[in-house]
């Protein structure tokens, strides 16, 4: 079902640039054709199945081998793959806009996960910034630094 994907992927593509326009034909007509249980006839399916293999045959024929014989498969997984990550990510920004974090109310607990959008909550440990600008020597090593610091005058 490699055509639902690049219908997406095509239509995304063809707001910005005209270019990818027919394209979006093509796989709109693809898409639609497949859902009705007919085959496609614009042949976009192959054409992307002959570019994706004919890439893999440069790096492993072994995978661009099992990419041809299980393309629908393939396909399929990516088009499964696509959907969740979309509910996923649509769940994450309703609990950011609605709950302010990635993660929905903060439990009995108090404990908030973290949350990449917004930065905050779980165990995150921030660590103070060091600027070896003008570092304390003693023995040869940095004090503000370390010893692993090699700025300044120091020659840890």
């Amino acid at each position: 079902m490699i055509c639902l994907l690049s219908l997406i992927v095509f239509g995304v593509l063809a707001i910005f640039s005209a270019s990818y326009r027919p394209l979006v034909k093509e796989a709109f007509d693809c898409v639609f054709r497949r859902v009705t249980l007919r085959k496609c006839q614009s042949g976009l399916d192959v054409k992307v199945k002959s570019k994706i293999v004919g890439k893999l045959m440069g790096k492993s024929t072994k995978l661009a081998r099992g990419v041809h014989k299980y393309f629908e498969v393939v396909s399929w997984l990516f088009v499964v793959l696509f959907f969740v990550s979309l509910f996923f990510s649509g769940q994450a920004l309703y609990n950011t806009i609605v709950y302010d974090n990635c993660n929905g109310p903060i439990g009995e607990d108090g404990e908030n996960p973290f949350c990449i959008l917004t930065g905050e909550g779980g165990d995150v440990v921030e660590q103070e910034v060091l600027d070896c600008g003008d570092p304390l020597c003693e023995d040869g090593q940095c004090e503000t630094c370390g010893s692993s610091c090699e700025c300044g005058s120091c020659e840890g």
